[in-house]
């Protein structure tokens, strides 16, 4: 079984030949990798050097909200129902050290900032209704100094509701130190159920929308804006959606590059126009621009070119110009090569060890055979084809060493192997596989196929009654029938020395009569 299996590895590295795999081996490089990358991705590359000059990379389309998704808070409102998004807890705060206490049922978010500015923490706190947004910065003009939120001695979060707390700090106007909110105080929570959420464009109605076609259900009830979005996501409409919390937009981008816009439409919903996509200005994305070896400008909706150079997939990454080398993988042919004599060398020394003189099957002159005929099928000629026509020709050989004990290997010389692939590829191509089914692989994989094979020679002496099992059935029969001759034999015989050891006694009581007559003659 082990011969068998060693067998079916060589006819496998045989048929690599036949299907064309090993010679079909090339390598791509491109110059300016910032720029490209290439990779062989036929069959048949064009074999050459090609000039690629990017010109623009391809893009996606893509949109946001036009305006924030939350209503304007109403700043002189009790900060519990002025509409700030989020709850804010009762307690103090403080800015530069100097403290402050809230009470979210009784203040206003303008009450608030007015007791700040007025205090000795140096600031000017206000809030924009455009933006909805809060500053706070230094009074005098020109103070560059930090202005520090909180302390250790807060329990209150109303820096963070603000979203100042780790705001940026830059110059204002005046030069002054300035922090602003970094996110509008309206802002929705995408977790919330629609209908809970104050809008700015207004009440969200339930019903279906359609993106690019596709229909997306949408339940204002039960739906969240993340629902929604996971919704559309998950769909055919080739988009991505997303919730921006900075910005509190929605961004949905095509999953395509190109110029192809994403079509919006309501369809019983109001969902698309609530969130403000429906008139928001699109940012159409481009086409990938490319030349090759200076000819016209291509376009490709992709930056993934598959079709400018045969065989060859190009990626384009920036801007600039590569050139772009495909080249004859020698080395993988030669590794295949290594493959494909390793293969048959331990074909050949398992076949030795088995029919060898303390082998399991010393002597089996169907073994040996095998050996001679794979000996002889590498060592064939195959003509008409060109100058090479046999392995040894082109650096294939069992060596220049001789020993008559050894097993005879066959060895590559890399440099003769090289030189003769490099002078004709075609020719040795054919020397191992041709159309007319007369390469060394070919004759080698047909006869390995057909020992190897379920049905073939080695398979039916060591399958279940194969002709192994024949063999040992005929010898354990022909021993039974040995032993059973050897018990007759032995009952005949053990019977014949029980007749002679009574014919023995016979004999002595004889003898002892007479002794006893002659004694008395004598006495008379």
């Amino acid at each position: 079984r082990e011969l068998r299996n060693q067998l079916f590895t060589l006819r496998n590295k045989a048929q690599d030949f036949r299907f064309g795999t090993v010679f079909a081996q090339f390598n791509a490089a491109s110059s300016e990798e910032t720029a490209l990358t290439a990779e062989i991705s036929g069959a048949n590359p064009v074999l050459g050097s090609y000039e690629i000059n990017v010109v623009q990379l391809a893009s996606a389309t893509g949109v946001s909200s036009n305006d924030a998704l939350g209503a304007a808070i109403d700043p002189n409102a009790a900060l519990s129902s002025s509409g700030i998004a989020q709850d804010i807890s009762a307690g103090t705060f403080s800015i530069n050290g100097v403290s402050f206490t809230v009470d979210p049922a009784t203040d206003s978010l303008n009450s608030i900032l007015a007791t700040i500015t007025a205090s000795a923490a140096g600031v000017n706190a206000s809030y924009d209704v455009v933006t909805d947004k809060v500053t706070f910065a230094n009074q005098t003009p020109g103070d560059t100094s930090v202005i520090i939120f909180g302390g250790g001695d807060d329990d209150s979060n109303f820096l963070e509701v603000l979203n100042v707390a780790g705001a940026t700090q830059s110059n204002g106007p005046s030069g002054e130190t300035q922090a602003t909110s970094t996110r509008n105080l309206g802002a929705v929570n995408a977790g919330d159920a629609l209908n809970d959420v104050q809008f700015a464009g207004g009440a969200v109605t339930s019903g279906n929308i359609r993106i690019n076609g596709v229909t997306i259900s949408v339940d204002a009830a039960n739906d969240s804006i993340a629902d929604v979005l996971a919704r559309i996501n998950d769909s055919d409409a080739q988009v991505t959606a997303s919730y921006d919390t900075a910005t509190d937009t929605i961004r949905v981008v095509s999953n395509t590059l190109g110029s192809r816009t994403i079509r919006f439409q309501s369809d019983g919903s109001n969902f698309l126009d609530v969130v403000n996509l429906t008139t928001a200005t699109q940012s159409a994305g481009r086409d990938a621009q490319f030349t090759v070896n200076g000819g016209a400008v291509q376009t490709r909706s992709t930056n993934e070119v598959s079709d400018a150079v045969g065989g060859v997939t190009l990626r384009l990454l920036s801007v600039g110009t590569s050139t772009v080398t495909i080249s004859s993988d020698n080395e993988g042919v030669i590794e295949k090569v290594r493959e494909f004599l390793s293969a048959y060398n331990d074909t050949v020394d398992k076949i030795e060890e088995l029919t060898g003189s303390e082998g399991a099957l010393a002597g089996d002159n169907s073994l040996r055979l095998i050996v001679n005929t794979l000996r002889s099928v590498v060592f064939n000629r195959v003509t008409g084809y060109g100058n090479y026509k046999s392995l040894p020709e082109i650096g294939i050989t069992t060596g220049d060493a001789f020993e008559s004990t050894a097993v005879a290997h066959l060895e590559l010389d890399e440099e003769a192997f090289l030189e003769a692939l490099q002078d004709d590829r075609i020719n040795i191509v054919n020397l191992f596989s041709n159309s007319a089914g007369t390469g060394i692989a070919d004759a080698l994989y047909s006869y390995t196929d057909e020992i190897s094979r379920t049905t073939g020679f080695l398979n039916a002496r060591i399958k279940s009654s194969g002709s192994i099992d024949v063999q040992i059935r005929s010898l354990n029969d022909r021993i039974d029938q040995l032993e059973k001759r050897l018990t007759q034999k032995e009952s005949r015989l053990r019977r014949q020395f029980g007749q002679l050891e009574q014919l023995t006694a016979t004999y002595q009581q004889q003898g002892s009569s007479l002794t006893s007559l002659a004694s008395r003659y004598q006495v008379y």
